[in-house]
């Protein structure tokens, strides 16, 4: 006979709910238990900025965005942007140059100078541009008449006077190659020559 409530061979006896409630019981304590002893990173809703994925994808798309923007900006758009003027005639200006290339003649010009006195004065001059490449030739002899009327407008604008000073002879040189240089294609007019340049 066995007394109620003991102990039979070494086993507890079952409680009047049984193993399976009791077994429950133990389960839903070790969970409390646990969810207790989480550290504080884990446990849900206290995972800092970066433990939320979606922040996380969101930060690194906005600094991608301003990283192609600041490369934009600083390096692209700079090459693309159009020069002004002043600019884009100084680049085509090369007199003098280290380059050499090929001589076109652009044939005798005589010209009204400007002058204060009763008297009209006139130039006669031949000139000669130096251009790079055979291209650049065979454009030329297309706009020769074009490239003369730049060369007459330019020096009729000038005294006898001035023209007769090396200084007037080489402002008249950087102006006509400014305005021949507008008219061709970047960096093909090395310079300018006189090979004439009679006054009366």
């Amino acid at each position: 006979m066995q007394p109620a409530g003991g102990i039979h061979d070494g086993v507890a006896p079952l409680s009047r709910r049984g193993w399976a409630q009791d077994e429950a019981d133990m389960m839903i304590e070790i969970e409390k238990r646990d969810a207790t002893q989480l550290p504080a990173a884990r446990q849900p809703g206290s995972g800092g900025l970066f433990e939320n994925k979606v922040v996380l994808l969101g930060v690194i798309v906005i600094a991608q965005l301003l990283t192609a923007v600041a490369i934009t900006r600083l390096f692209i758009e700079p090459r693309f942007a159009p020069r002004p003027a002043a600019e884009a005639g100084a680049g085509r200006v090369s007199v003098p140059s280290g380059r050499t290339g090929e001589l076109v003649g652009l044939g005798e010009m005589i010209v009204t100078l400007r002058d204060d006195s009763v008297a009209p004065h006139y130039l006669r001059t031949n000139v000669s541009l130096e251009v790079a490449g055979a291209r650049t030739v065979a454009l030329v002899g297309e706009r020769r008449p074009q490239l003369r009327d730049i060369v007459i407008m330019s020096l009729s604008q000038r005294t006898a006077a001035h023209l007769l000073t090396p200084d007037g002879k080489e402002d008249a040189r950087r102006e006509i190659a400014a305005r021949i240089g507008e008219k061709l294609p970047l960096n093909a007019l090395i310079n300018v020559y006189f090979s004439d340049l009679m006054i009366q």
